[in-house]
């Protein structure tokens, strides 16, 4: 909105006011003009008014002055005028209403009896059209420039620069993910870090831009390019000057164009990089070949892995998008609704795409060699529908496989199992039951050793047999077979997923 303050209207020659409050309140802002004599026209008022009035209704004394300038002050008033002359209730400032201005430090204006309250406010609202069409025009001159920009050979930069020296405010244009794809010159970290952590924030469900900030902070503006599933976000700060903000509307139009360009633009090498991704998952593929597709397509790190996301049948274009965006390095293929991704090893490849592709069904295959991508990748296909059902992304590393099988149980059917299995030995007391059951547990994991089992127990390999004898005679399990021994092997893995309650005194 144009500012026009209380000076102006005093220093205009055709008003003739004069103030009776000194400087105070002569920088205010003047958003409007209106008249009213209500002794409490709090509710009727927005903000920035002059309030102009001839004190017909206003109780001249101190209490009474004092409790209509609190009033005016509440309701945002950037100055009060009070009309003198001829067949109006004053002909002269009254003491009251002048002291109560000065207490509440409100500009007070005196307007002779030869100026009328309409031209007051005939002339304020033409210098906020006035400004108005100057801030319009300065616009538009401000967005020819941003358009010749944009059409030159790099209309990032040049567009982030140009905003810059016309506007002295910083911008930032990030991915999806918050990774950085252009800066301002004298963006800082604090800009850089309040940026990332807006895009770290944003929802679907915002709209536009989204203006934040705080207490000794600068205000910014936070422009997404795509309101679903948003390709990357334009932030700039905040700026109270009409033509700016015209502009700044440009200036994000303009960038979003060049960004959904770039997109458009990169189409065929992202088909090309994807369909030598199929290539390399093929089995039987020998080293050398391997290699050289992968070299061509940047992947020529090795050993690597395939991470598959399983995303919603509308949402998957709009999900490849922003996980290319998030791991810039990495090679992606769309196959039906699965993203399968060639990716170099990543300590948080799990987190990372649970945060991008949240709700989804993750799998992620080992770390292998470029010529045996197609077992990574297999490896990856099998997880997902093991994700699907723990809610979690699934690495093939991950060490307790049977636990992460047993998982996708029922827990009482897993309950069931181990109870039926270990039924004679919990019918023991706590203590032996406990000892007999770490007994069995050590003696299968050494794989039916005695001496590394006593080992692990810290007893003699003596005792190791006796208890393996006396289980094997309690559950009435042959553990000389192989069969026998997995039985009860699985039996105390359910076990655990579910453990009993019970715990020895």
């Amino acid at each position: 909105m144009p500012v026009i303050t209380v000076q102006d209207v005093l220093s205009a020659p055709t008003l003739r006011l004069t103030s009776m409050s000194g400087t105070a309140g002569v920088n205010n802002p003047i958003t409007a003009a209106h008249v009213s004599e209500l002794t409490r026209p709090r509710d009727w008022l927005q903000g920035g008014e002059l309030l102009m009035t001839v004190g017909l209704m206003l109780p001249m004394t101190e209490s009474g002055c004092r409790d209509y300038v609190r009033d005016c002050v509440a309701g945002g008033v950037a100055a009060l005028c009070l009309g003198l002359g001829h067949g109006l209730p004053y002909q002269a400032p009254p003491a009251p209403l002048v002291e109560a201005a000065r207490e509440f430090g409100v500009p007070l204006l005196i307007a002779p009896d030869s100026v009328p309250f309409i031209a007051i406010t005939k002339w304020i609202f033409s210098r906020i059209a006035e400004e108005e069409k100057r801030a319009l025009e300065d616009a538009i001159e401000l967005s020819y420039r941003l358009t010749a920009v944009a059409a030159g050979p790099s209309p990032l930069s040049g567009l982030l620069d140009t905003w810059r020296s016309v506007s002295g405010s910083l911008c930032a244009v990030l991915d999806a993910s918050g990774g950085v794809v252009q800066l301002s010159d004298g963006v800082d970290a604090a800009f850089l870090q309040d940026a990332e952590d807006q895009v770290g924030r944003y929802t679907t469900r915002a709209r536009g831009w989204t203006a934040f900030g705080g207490a000794g902070r600068r205000e910014l503006e936070l422009h997404p390019v795509r309101i679903e599933n948003p390709l990357a976000f334009v932030v700039l700060e905040r700026s109270a000057d009409s033509a700016l903000r015209h502009a700044s509307n440009v200036l994000v139009s303009l960038l979003s164009l060049e960004l959904e360009r770039r997109h458009v633009a990169g189409e065929p090498e992202r088909q090309r990089r994807a369909a030598a991704l199929a290539q390399l998952l093929r089995p039987g593929l020998r080293r050398e070949r391997a290699h050289q597709i992968a070299a061509g397509i940047g992947l020529s790190r090795d050993p690597l892995q395939i991470a598959v996301v399983r995303s919603a049948p509308d949402a998957v274009a709009d999900l490849t998008v922003r996980i290319g965006s998030a791991l810039p390095d990495a090679v992606l293929r769309q196959r039906n609704w699965d993203i399968e991704i060639a990716h170099p090893e990543s300590a948080g490849l799990a987190d990372l795409l649970s945060g991008v592709a949240e709700g989804c069904a993750i799998g992620i295959g080992a770390l292998v060699p470029v010529d045996a991508l197609a077992v990574s990748a297999m490896q990856a296909r099998s997880l997902v529908a093991v994700s699907a059902r723990l809610g979690r992304a699934v690495d093939a590393k991950e060490g307790e496989t049977v636990q992460l099988l047993l998982r996708l149980g029922s827990a009482d059917v897993l309950s069931g199992f181990s109870t039926a299995v270990l039924a004679p030995l919990d019918q023991l007391e706590p203590r032996e039951r406990v000892e007999l059951q770490r007994t069995l547990e050590e003696w299968l994991r050494a794989n039916g050793a005695w001496d590394p089992a006593a080992a692990a127990l810290s007893v003699h390999r003596n005792t190791v047999r006796n208890r393996i004898d006396k289980i094997a005679a309690l559950t009435g399990r042959n553990l000389d077979q192989a069969d026998d021994r997995m039985e009860l092997w699985l039996a105390l893995k359910a076990r655990a997923v579910t453990p009993s309650t019970d715990e020895p005194d």
